[in-house]
């Protein structure tokens, strides 16, 4: 094994996505929930088919990028059920908890164990094509989720964020000036400054969306671009805080002192959400009333439990929100994987695949679509109940 050649030339971890691990019932998984409020892709093995398995006593290895993450947590949840229903395989785990070494080394153990395939979600983008190759010389299957391998050597499996991305930008624009036609919209955001996937699904499309619907925003270069190239301008202030509830807070306290302005803000994943939100809240903004945001409108990615409580809330600044979907994504990544190992995919040519997002806005989505989307997608021990506690 090369390991110690792979650690010394990992590069700073990055965390993609946040929130508590919710718990799942071990429950004979229903058909995914459809899409509340928005429209994605079609999902790539959203449900389950009736095809067979052409090879048995498989044995598939996933490394997400946490286990300690709403979605992350759960979608291991479901593809292990998935996994032996549908196919009869055998499904394991191991958690890297943000690491990049300890990814390298959990792939390492699934190539010494032999197994058929691994289901890899980068915790590093440029960081795993040398032991994604090790992968391949010994002959495990290998495809990529989430985030992409830098080098593009295997199959990858992505979620269509950045269309909702888009339409969520283009609506808040529309709302915040539907309510305040005589202030100008200023955009606010917390996010990962330092890796492309955000840039390309997350706040580069929402700008895009923002931009679609006014002309006026600043064009101060920010140094960001997206995969293509593109200067991403737009914002007003833009601050890294990682998916760290605690740094979120931090650093958007610090921008609202500076630009009290801004009105419509977008913290990218569950931990930048809230924590802008709690920040915002702490000097007496962040909040609605009758739904009506006073001083801003605030957006989230993920549609965790937390996320959605205070979305539904009518004394909550926080009205919009992408829904990452681990039932759908679970069933999506087996679905793929089975078609490697089947040998109807090459393992050795990129090709693209994509899973549907969801999108839940106030003003559009009722609190029973929310919950029930939520209750099927997470199967929580205790089920979400919006309606017993908000009206609309």
């Amino acid at each position: 094994m090369r390991k110690s050649k792979k650690v010394v030339a990992a590069v700073v971890t990055v965390a993609m996505a946040a929130a508590m691990l919710a718990a799942c019932s071990g429950s004979k998984p229903a058909e995914t929930a459809a899409a509340s409020g928005g429209t994605g892709t079609e999902a790539a093995g959203s449900k389950a088919e009736e095809t067979p398995a052409q090879k048995s006593d498989v044995t598939i290895g996933k490394i997400p990028i946490t286990l300690k993450h709403d979605v992350h947590g759960n979608d291991a949840k479901w593809a292990e059920i998935y996994a032996k229903e549908k196919y009869g395989a055998a499904y394991e785990v191991i958690d890297p908890d943000n690491d990049l070494s300890k990814e390298i080394a959990a792939m390492e153990t699934f190539i010494g164990k032999g197994v058929d395939g691994i289901i890899l979600h980068p915790v590093d983008e440029n960081g795993v094509d040398e032991i994604i190759q090790e992968a391949r010389d010994a002959g495990v299957n290998v495809m990529t989720y989430n985030v992409k391998a830098a080098g593009k050597k295997v199959p990858f499996l992505g979620i269509d964020e950045a269309t909702l991305a888009e339409q969520m930008g283009a609506d808040m624009a529309k709302k915040w000036i539907e309510l305040y036609p005589e202030k100008e919209v200023a955009v606010g955001l917390v996010s990962w400054t330092d890796i492309a996937f955000c840039f390309d699904n997350r706040t580069g499309p929402f700008l895009k969306g923002v931009k679609s619907v006014v002309d006026y925003l600043p064009t101060d270069d920010w140094g960001f671009k997206n995969s293509e190239g593109e200067n991403l301008t737009g914002a007003t202030y833009w601050e890294h805080a990682g998916g760290d509830l605690e740094l979120a807070q931090t650093v958007t306290a610090d921008a609202i002192t500076k630009h009290p302005e801004v009105n419509i803000v977008y913290g990218d994943n569950v931990s930048n959400g809230l924590g802008c939100l709690s920040a915002y809240e702490a000097v007496g903004r962040g909040f609605a009333k009758d739904g009506v945001p006073l001083t801003e409108i605030i957006a989230s990615t993920d549609a965790s439990s937390g996320e959605l409580t205070k979305l539904a809330d009518p004394s909550s600044s926080l009205k919009y929100c992408l829904g990452m979907q681990p039932q759908t994504n679970a069933y999506a990544e087996i679905d793929m994987m089975m078609s490697i190992i089947n040998g109807e995919l090459d393992n050795d040519t990129y090709v693209e695949k994509s899973t549907p997002d969801v999108y839940f806005n106030y003003y559009k989505d009722s609190l029973e679509d929310m919950q029930d989307w939520y209750n099927t997608q997470y199967l929580p021990d205790t089920k979400l109940d919006l309606t017993g506690s908000f009206k609309k």
